[in-house]
């Protein structure tokens, strides 16, 4: 019996209805087992009451509720003759046992039904709502996919995707109409071609290692559209991946940056510009390295012309990409222009109002120019653009910029000619101030040179040299100066100095430094006088700061007295390799008129080396430690190797190259060879006989003579001078030169002049001429054309 029951549940629950149907059979259910149970009960041992069950389930679920009811009451009908007739076995309840029998097969019959029915139903509603579903999912993905493509059309130019092998699969339209190709041109690789080689080569690289991105690629690359409009496009992307990791695919964008890209292009463009026009002060090489700037970044050919004062407009500067067309360039630059003529050229320097021709046609080039060499010129440059802008700076014009793209294919438009614009106004600026410069600059290089003495003093047994070096990159003039000349009394002053500030202010003030010091020297002040007197001069002059060193040095005795005001001190070295920084100083001049300066001295040996020199020496390269022991190291091997050019061969140790600054350099070297003989050229003036007996005493000491000896032969050297500048001069210049020497056990001197010897009506004369026999061994006096030489000769000690 509970087996019966369980298999007919199990049954059940496999049947799937509808919510009515469930209904109906649970109601159906509900009546047949309150009928079933009472007959259950009345007779526990009845086997039919599962059938009947079975059977009014499946007439509820056929028929509905009331028809269950129906048949509920009618089972319980049966099942009431069944019983009433069971015991006496009459027909009625044998028919109503006959059909409760049946029941079971009616209800298996009504249950197939039920469930066919219901089954077809249940799967035609199942299709219907798969296919409504993915119709769904069909218009949310069209839906998606048209937004996706809106916006990667909305972005130029657009989006692209790539399955795992990197085969692309989705271009963007703008892509392919900017590029003029289809998908499966761009999917062969064929935008590429397009792309600048150097872009490209990069693309190909990165995209090849697309399996080590970790996040997003990006890189830019220059590109030619089908039009031959040039691109620059921002291309960026990633790796699609899936719930697991793998790589799906590869997507990203193509963004047109081209107006970004001509911006940051210009901005560079104009920074380098700045560092270009900063580098020369030259007007001619500032217009070269513009025109070197312009070509081929901007354009393919550049022509610069200036105006001449006459209205000539002549080419400075003719400059092509192609190096194959340097010799057209170098044709078109003799092309001469006038302000007045007709061509573009000429307009755009008369006017001052920038040209632009997007689209060179024959007839521009014929309106161009009336030259037909110039037209054929043209012609062969094959522009496609071009532009002609002012140079102007300060309300003035000097020339033109000339313009043209020809073997890029680029064009250009009113944004190309307003940056331009920009461009040639800051050159024509820099030309100006070049210019500026260039004139200033002359002024105080030929006060500076006219400044410096082209000579120095000549001194047997001394050897004074002096080097000057300017700046590098053009840097303008310093007020580095050095001196030496021979005061009244025999002694030579030497001076060396700077003043603070560059150009043409530190010439002039150099100037009147030196002179200054020159003059209060002159004047027979001592070296801390000669600083106070120049100090309140430029006070007064209001010249700026001025450091300097000045001294004077005896020939005679060989020690000099020196004062310095803020200035590098002097090195003294000896062969002995010692080396001395020579002490003492003071405020720089131009400062305050009160201050007082102190005096030093040094005394010089024979083989001694005195350098003075300028700030510049040290400073060179911002170190001044460094180059103050670079400049001792120097000096010191200068002294040892007794070097012949001192000056210049401490520059160019010290420095190595160009200096950043003026630098000036004045060696005073004391022979450390004996005198033998003299052969020197002095001036006519009394201070020469200091000189001429400085050698002379020197000579005579080396060839042996006594001290009286020496005293007369210098005493009549002096007198032979005096004579000179007497009788063969007089208020002229002129010069005299002195020959000495040791011959024939004699010292001997000739004094010569090239003067015309005249006699003079003064009382008393004569009387050299008499001292000089009354203290040499021999005197002749040898009158020619040329000249008059005095011979003198002394007979050595010992030798008589």
């Amino acid at each position: 019996m509970r087996s019966r029951w369980r298999s007919t549940l199990a049954a059940l629950a496999q049947v799937r209805l509808g919510a009515a149907q469930r209904g109906y059979l649970l109601a159906a259910i509900c009546v047949a087992l309150l009928a079933v149970a009472y007959v259950d009960y009345r007779h526990p041992d009845f086997k039919l009451a599962p059938s009947a069950v079975l059977f009014v389930i499946a007439i509820a679920g056929v028929g509905g509720l009331w028809i269950g009811l129906a048949g509920a009451l009618l089972v319980a009908l049966l099942f009431s003759l069944a019983e009433s007739g069971g015991a006496n076995g009459s027909s009625s309840a044998v028919v109503a046992h006959t059909l409760l029998r049946s029941t079971s097969y009616v209800a298996a019959a009504l249950l197939v039904i039920l469930f066919r029915n219901r089954s077809a139903s249940l799967l035609q509603n199942q299709a219907r709502l798969r296919e409504f579903e993915l119709q769904t999912t069909r218009d949310q993905l069209g839906i998606a996919e048209a937004g996706f493509r809106a916006v990667g059309e909305s972005l130029p130019f657009g989006v692209w995707y790539c399955n795992p092998q990197g085969r692309v699969i989705h271009m963007s339209e703008s892509f392919l109409q900017m590029t003029g190709m289809t998908l499966e041109d761009v999917r062969a690789g064929g935008w590429l071609a397009r792309v600048e080689p150097h872009d490209a080569e990069r693309i190909r690289a990165a995209w090849s290692q697309r399996e080590q991105w970790t996040g997003n690629w990006e890189d830019e690359y220059r590109i030619t559209g089908a039009d031959g409009t040039p691109h620059t496009i921002m291309c960026r992307g990633r790796a699609v991946r899936d719930e697991r990791g793998a790589i799906a695919g590869w997507a990203g964008i193509n963004l047109d940056i081209t107006e970004q890209a001509k911006s940051r292009e210009r901005l560079a463009f104009l920074a380098d510009a700045g560092r270009v026009l900063a580098l020369s002060l030259d007007p001619e090489a500032t217009l070269q390295r513009i025109a070197g700037l312009l070509v081929p970044r901007l354009a393919d050919w550049c022509e610069i012309a200036l105006l001449d004062e006459d209205g000539a407009i002549r080419t400075l500067v003719a400059l092509h990409a192609n190096p194959e067309k340097a010799q057209l360039a170098h044709r078109l630059r003799a092309a001469l222009h006038h302000r007045d003529d007709t061509s573009a050229l000429a307009r755009v320097v008369r006017t001052g109002t920038p040209e632009l021709i997007p689209l060179v046609t024959n007839e521009t080039i014929f309106n161009a120019t009336s030259d037909e060499d110039e037209r054929r010129g043209l012609a062969e440059l094959a522009a496609t653009s071009a532009m002609v802008v002012p140079l102007r700076a300060r309300d003035k014009i000097f020339g033109s910029i000339t313009l043209a793209q020809a073997e890029s294919g680029r064009t250009f438009d009113a944004d190309d000619l307003t940056f331009i614009v920009i461009v040639s106004s800051r050159a024509a600026l820099a030309y100006d101030n070049a210019r500026s410069y260039a004139r200033e600059h002359l002024v105080a290089h030929t006060l500076q040179t006219a400044s410096l003495p082209t000579t120095l003093p000549r001194i047997p047994g001394v050897v004074l040299q002096a080097s000057y070096r300017p700046g590098a990159l053009e840097s303008e003039i310093g007020g580095d100066w050095y001196d030496a000349f021979v005061l009244q009394d025999g002694n030579v002053a030497i001076s060396i100095g700077d003043v603070a500030g560059k150009g043409l202010r530190a010439a002039v003030a150099m100037s009147g430094a030196r002179h200054a010091l020159r003059a209060a020297a002159l004047d027979g002040a001592s070296p801390k006088d000669v600083l106070q007197r120049a100090n309140v001069l430029l006070v007064h002059e209001d010249a700026g700061m001025v450091t300097s060193v000045f001294g004077i040095f005896d020939p005679v005795t060989l020690r000099v007295v020196y004062a310095n005001a803020g200035h590098p001190p002097p090195l003294l070295a000896t062969t002995e390799g010692a080396l001395t920084r020579l002490p003492g100083g003071g405020l720089p001049l131009g400062l305050f008129v009160g201050h007082q300066y102190e005096e030093q001295s040094a005394q010089l040996e024979p083989g001694s080396l005195l350098v003075m020199y300028t700030d510049g020496l040290v400073e060179y390269d911002r170190d001044v430690i460094a180059g103050e022991a670079a400049l001792a190291e120097a000096v010191h091997e200068a002294a040892l190797a007794r070097a012949s050019s001192p000056a210049e061969g401490i520059i160019e140790r010290v420095v190595r190259g160009v200096a950043k600054d003026d630098v000036a350099v004045l060696t005073l070297c004391i022979s450390a060879e004996p005198v033998d003989q003299v052969d020197i050229v002095l001036d006519a003036t009394p201070a020469s006989a200091r000189v001429l007996r400085q050698v002379l005493r020197r000579l005579a000491l080396h060839a042996g003579l006594g001290e009286s000896d020496t005293t007369d032969v210098l005493v009549a050297s002096g007198e032979a001078i005096s004579n000179v500048i007497e009788h063969a001069y007089g208020i002229k210049d002129g010069d005299v030169r002195v020959r000495a020497s040791r011959r024939d056990g004699e010292l001997s001197v000739e004094i010569a002049d090239r003067g015309q010897w005249r006699e003079t009506p003064r009382q008393g004369g004569g009387r050299g001429l008499m001292l000089m026999r009354a203290l040499m061994t021999h005197v002749e006096v040898a009158h020619g054309p040329g000249g008059t030489t005095v011979y003198l000769r002394k007979s050595l000690a010992g030798e008589l």
